[in-house]
């Protein structure tokens, strides 16, 4: 009976510790969060989230900030990302700005500011341009946005974020500036609505 007892511990001991060398996902929650920042239309963030149960993307444009005034929202759209997506904004975007770079000038200038904001359960990495230019000689700024913006045109099949991410693009390439002014823009209606009150 005392063996039988003994061989039982030493059982349970065994199933135990082999219960505990499960595999760590390492990369089991992940928050990234990018923010646009352009002088003269409205911020953006933007944030990816990944758990065990799902990926989702949210885009949010915030009203034009008028002193005084709180940050309201002026646009919303959140999306479920399949695997596939989800894997493909990974190994486009998300890795590419896991880079060291050298302090930068973070005061206000006209242009258009870009961070990137990476959580990875514990650990967070920050990238920060200050305003990525195709006609400027720090050119990782410039592709590392211009990925996202493309990428995440590609994601949103929806034309008031296509239209916001083309005003963006147009403070990165002075040749895309006359798109804004087209008037038969999703981007340009709403914002009649919302602005008139």
């Amino acid at each position: 009976m005392q063996k039988t007892f003994h061989f039982l511990i030493v059982l349970l001991v065994l199933f135990s510790c082999r219960q505990s060398q499960k595999p760590i996902d390492k990369d089991r929650n992940v928050t990234f969060k990018i923010l646009l920042s352009p002088s003269f239309d409205e911020k953006a963030e933007v944030i990816l989230s990944k758990t065990d149960k799902e990926q989702k993307i949210r885009f949010l444009i915030m009203d034009r900030h008028i002193q005084n005034l709180p940050l309201d929202t002026f646009y919303l759209k959140t999306i479920l990302l399949s695997k596939n997506q989800y894997t493909s904004f990974d190994s486009l975007i998300i890795q590419k700005t896991k880079m060291t770079q050298p302090r930068q000038w973070t005061g206000c200038c006209d242009g258009m500011p870009v961070s990137f904001t990476l959580i990875q359960d514990l650990d967070t990495s920050r990238l920060f341009f200050r305003s990525p230019d195709i006609n400027k000689p720090d050119s990782s700024g410039y592709n590392i946005t211009k990925a996202t913006i493309d990428h995440l045109k590609g994601l949103y099949n929806d034309s008031v974020i296509t239209d916001y991410l083309h005003d963006i693009e147009s403070y990165m390439d002075q040749s895309k500036r006359h798109i804004q002014k087209g008037e038969h823009r999703a981007i340009n209606r709403l914002r009649e609505i919302e602005y008139s009150r």
